[in-house]
């Protein structure tokens, strides 16, 4: 720290005490960065680039991808919505190439494999790249349209906001700006969970006595555009309207292929998860002679 190797001695609160330790061999925190969504003008650039014949300016391993793609499924348009269905690996997928950014697809893949839990379509988890959403489930999807309805994707964004940490740290700041609480300084608290319990019980508090405070309000907002990207989900389904193309193929397709590969895999916990353990018990009971 500081350059200084330094022994870790306690913890007061949020505090971290040390001491100074020459002689040990430093372990060194590293901080590698984060994925940053791909712009709004570099993805309509993009997009134009798939409407073209040919790509001679591209290098050779890339363009014979992309016309795979379009030989095997076809490549998502600027103006259209395309949706991939496809088994692998014992398991039904659904690709979405919303090309919203990876805020956004991640959002999506919750919103949708929410819509899809509702729908008993049995969804087990999802990834988000910078241009489409994944899902796995046990069930396929026969029209994906009925799952990206913008109404429905707004009340279960609602929904799903409303007891989630996402907005309850976004309070948490929000308040601070607004002068409820005070911003942390090392060695100024007495209770290291005096702060947060207090904006927790404030945010839960106004939700069931005042759910229309401006701070709420604010609150969403915020949420809504620094930490989930609803905004781009929402211009991106009133930019296709109803020009969505499901294409129901036999494989994993070119553009859904590094999408496998993809780390952040999030699962889902719902009947799917429920079925399998009961199908897995039958099967059990069955190869040892009791069922």
């Amino acid at each position: 720290i500081g350059g200084q190797i330094v022994r870790y001695e306690g913890l007061r609160d949020l505090t971290v005490e040390v001491s100074r330790d020459p002689g040990r061999d430093p372990k060194v925190a590293v901080f590698s960065g984060t994925k940053f969504s791909t712009s709004t003008r570099l993805t309509e650039r993009i997009l134009a680039m798939f409407g073209e014949a040919t790509w001679p300016d591209l290098p050779g391993h890339t363009a014979d991808w992309l016309a795979l793609q379009r030989q095997v499924s076809r490549l998502p348009g600027a103006d259209r919505l395309l949706i991939e269905s496809f088994p692998a690996d014992g398991r039904e997928h659904l690709c979405i190439y919303g090309f919203a950014g990876r805020n956004a697809q991640q959002t999506l893949g919750l919103l949708v494999t929410r819509r899809m839990e509702d729908l008993g379509l049995h969804p087990l988890g999802f990834v988000a790249t910078d241009y489409a959403t994944l899902i796995w489930g046990l069930d396929p999807v026969p029209d994906a349209r009925t799952l990206l309805d913008p109404a429905a994707l707004a009340e279960g964004l609602d929904t799903w906001l409303q007891g989630n940490a996402v907005m309850k740290r976004t309070f948490r700041n929000i308040a601070q700006i607004a002068g409820l609480i005070e911003r942390n300084h090392p060695g100024q608290r007495k209770s290291g969970r005096q702060a947060t319990f207090s904006t927790d019980v404030l945010y839960d508090t106004l939700r069931r006595h005042d759910p229309g405070h401006l701070l709420l309000a604010v609150t969403r907002e915020e949420a809504m555009r620094g930490l989930v990207d609803f905004a781009r989900i929402a211009a991106m389904l009133d930019r296709v309207g109803d020009r969505i193309d499901h294409l129901h193929l036999t494989r994993v397709t070119p553009l859904a292929a590094p999408l496998f590969l993809e780390h952040g895999k999030v699962p889902v916990e719902g009947a799917a998860r429920e079925r399998l353990i009961a199908e897995t018990a039958a099967r059990l009971m069955a190869e040892a002679g009791l069922a």
